[in-house]
């Protein structure tokens, strides 16, 4: 400990030199100044500093550069080495990295002192230095092989290793040929035997490792201070917090367990197999909770076919679910447009499919999801298209694709409109309004004024200013006055409806059972199909008619009336629903309740709200939810934060931000203890989940 203290002043009293100087450039030469501006080196030579771009002089001494090589010079313009080196970096304390040819078809790397002296000789492909030790690395078969030395070139680790990483506090990281790793000490000692998966750098003293995706934490000696068990592991004054893994239960519909997962989420997929994280690591689950796909990748996201974008090493490809690659690891991104594939890299983006039968030729700035056989693609800032098969069958020279079909493509070209065939002919010329395709015979130009439906032709079949909407063998028009026509793609009228004839109408409602509400001298009333009058405008609001009764709104009051224009439930509520199945959801005093078409209070009106579902309505009160069956019965007195009615008829409910299951009647099935729950009606399985808390490490 007392050598590296002393290397660490040796380290900070040398490069406290760099600050006192710069260098300067003068006729295409680099020298160096102090910092009174006086001149040290003259402008004489290629660089000054290091052949990795940064300049410090240290301990007076400093590397200059020569015809394109490397050597070292003092500040008293004495050459302390040749200018020889292909490379020439400072490290720390009085030690340089640098790399020479040895002959034509070898460099090496090695480590000089400020003195110019050989500390490590030209033997190794690379050398990185850290304290009073170098990792030292040789290519031996395509592979690196790496070794620790200390600085007179004593092998302390041999280099036959596949990676050696420092730690910090004299420790190492070596990791054998299977990808296991030890921890070894500044002398070459292993500390641990080869099974850490990854361990991070030394804070405390201690470091944390993980094995199989569990973190465990131990001290530089390799004592397990927590064994590798958990989600994750802090530290706080000596004191260790562990977090176990999360529970998964799968339980049946008694309530009996049948498998338990650890896992910190699962997320289940429309394949019916579900995708899991545990420590930060995404894997797969079958249907039957086997593994099937270890937690191994950084990402997993299900995406058709069985097939899932993947994402491992910070590189993208495409997987099965047994885990065979279909798209290699090699992207920074990938989107599947099945069957076709985007892939992505630096470079820009490329084309293929999910058989990697074909790849388009260049690369673009962007590619966008297929239409119609085409794949609209951007280059140089400029839109065309390739078809199936990666080829650029439309041009990238257009401002824009804006509408694609099987037939026809609208583009922006130099700022105009036009429509091109996929054979990039031009079928109607670029003009400057905006065009729209209708169908194979005929398209819409909008002007500001005016729409015109056109055939390719260039005649004019139609032109108008109102809303159109079209089908398939026509299209309809909207008049302001109501009038409704239909014409079809020859500009022939099919079909004209007219709208009611009321004097002094002020609007026209929807019609429902025959009936149609209007409003007239600001109050409400009906109309037949035919425009006639049927109920008087008496009324000061109206909905409309449901199951032969209507509400009316009198005096500030709602109630009921009739086709015959009888009032059936007086005006009592200040809110109401409508008729279905014989009950209606009303209010009085802000408080809601049932009542049936006889006007008889079905359940009572003390509910904050009522929202009526297909089979049943759920009851809202105090901030609670329950349930009613389709007869407003009873079933579930609001009692519980949300309410679900799962497909088996029992009700996912929760409380506390906790989850279970109740039958329909209200009795128990799933205590409301997990934290998420979710329902399998194939299997009649429910799967919940148990979150872990921190707990004290004893």
């Amino acid at each position: 400990m007392k050598i590296a203290y002393l290397f660490c002043l040796l380290s900070i009293s040398l490069s406290g030199w760099a600050d006192s100087f710069q260098p300067f450039e003068e006729n295409g030469k680099v020298g160096i100044k102090n910092q009174d501006g006086k001149v040290i080196l003259p402008a004489s030579f290629e660089a000054l500093g290091w052949s990795d771009g940064s300049f410090s002089v240290v301990g007076n001494v400093t590397g200059y550069r020569q015809n394109n090589q490397w050597g070292i010079l003092n500040l008293k313009k004495e050459f302390i080495t040749k200018a020889e080196f292909e490379n020439l970096i400072y490290s720390s304390g009085e030690y340089i990295v640098a790399r020479k040819k040895i002959n034509p078809a070898q460099r090496k790397a090695g480590c000089l002192n400020l003195r110019g002296e050989i500390q490590i000789p030209f033997m190794y492909d690379d050398i990185q230095l850290h304290g009073l030790r170098a990792i030292v690395i040789n290519l031996i078969n395509g592979r690196y092989q790496y070794g620790l030395a200390d600085l007179q070139n004593k092998l302390i680790i041999p280099a036959n290793y596949s990676r050696i990483t420092p730690l910090g506090t004299l420790r190492y990281a070596v990791q054998n040929e299977t990808g296991k790793i030890a921890l070894f000490a500044e002398d070459g000692r292993a500390v641990t035997p080869f099974t850490i998966d990854s361990i991070s750098v030394f804070q405390g003293g201690k470091a944390f490792f993980y094995l199989n995706g569990n973190k465990g934490l131990l001290d530089r000696e390799g004592k397990v201070l927590a064994e590798a068990h958990y989600q994750d592991i802090k530290t706080e004054n000596d004191v260790v917090y562990v977090l176990p893994h999360n529970h998964w239960l799968v339980l049946d519909a008694a309530n009996k367990t049948q498998r338990q997962v650890d896992a910190e989420t699962i997320v289940p997929t429309p394949a019916g197999n579900n995708i899991y994280t545990f420590s930060g690591s995404f894997g797969l689950l079958d249907r039957d909770w086997n593994i099937t796909l270890p937690a191994h990748y950084q990402h997993l996201a299900y995406n058709t076919h069985n097939l899932f974008t993947a994402t491992k090493n910070n590189k993208t490809g495409i997987i099965t679910d047994q885990g065979k690659q279909v798209i290699p690891f090699r992207y920074d991104s990938v989107v599947i447009h099945y069957p076709f594939v985007l892939t992505h890299t630096h470079a820009g983006w490329e084309l293929t499919d999910v058989k990697q039968s074909f790849t388009s030729f260049k690369k673009y700035n962007h590619l966008g999801k297929p239409q119609h056989g085409l794949i609209p693609a951007q280059a140089n800032r400029f839109w065309g298209a390739l078809n199936t098969s990666g080829d650029e069958t439309i041009h990238c020279v257009f401002d824009s694709l804006l509408e694609i079909s099987a037939t026809y493509i609208v583009v922006k070209f130099k700022g105009q409109y036009g429509i091109i065939s996929p054979r990039e002919d031009w079928l109607v010329a670029p003009q400057p309004h905006p065009l729209k395709l209708v169908n194979d015979s005929c398209y819409l130009q909008l002007q500001p004024n005016n729409k015109f439906l056109k055939s390719f032709t260039g005649s004019v079949i139609y032109f108008t200013d109102n809303p159109l909407h079209f089908g398939s063998n026509f299209f309809v028009e909207y008049l302001p006055d109501g009038t409704i026509k239909h014409i079809d793609y020859q500009g022939r009228l099919v079909a004209r409806k007219e709208p009611p004839q009321v004097d002094k109408i002020e609007a026209v409602y929807g019609e429902h059972e025959g009936l149609r509400g209007v409003k007239r001298d600001g109050k409400y009333g009906f109309i037949d199909s035919k425009g006639r009058l049927r109920i008087a405008n008496r009324y000061d609001s109206i909905t409309h008619f449901s199951e032969g009764l209507a509400a009316i709104k009198l005096i500030g009051k709602w109630g009921f009336i009739n086709k015959q224009d009888q009032i059936v439930l007086n005006p009592n509520y200040t809110m109401v629903s409508e008729f279905k199945n014989g009950l209606c959801p009303v209010a009085r005093h802000g408080k809601w309740g049932i009542i049936n078409a006889q006007g008889n209070v079905v359940l009572n009106l003390e509910y904050d709200s009522i929202k009526r579902e297909p089979h049943h309505f759920t009851l809202y009160k105090n901030e609670l939810t329950g349930m009613a069956d389709a007869y407003g019965r009873i079933q579930v007195e609001p009692r519980f934060n949300s309410l679900e009615v799962l497909a088996n008829g029992n009700l996912k409910v929760t409380q506390a931000q906790k989850w279970g299951v109740i039958s329909a009647e209200g009795l128990s099935i799933i205590p409301i203890i997990y934290d998420a729950l979710y329902f399998f009606p194939e299997k009649q399985q429910y799967l919940t989940l148990q979150k872990a808390n921190w707990k004290i490490l004893k």
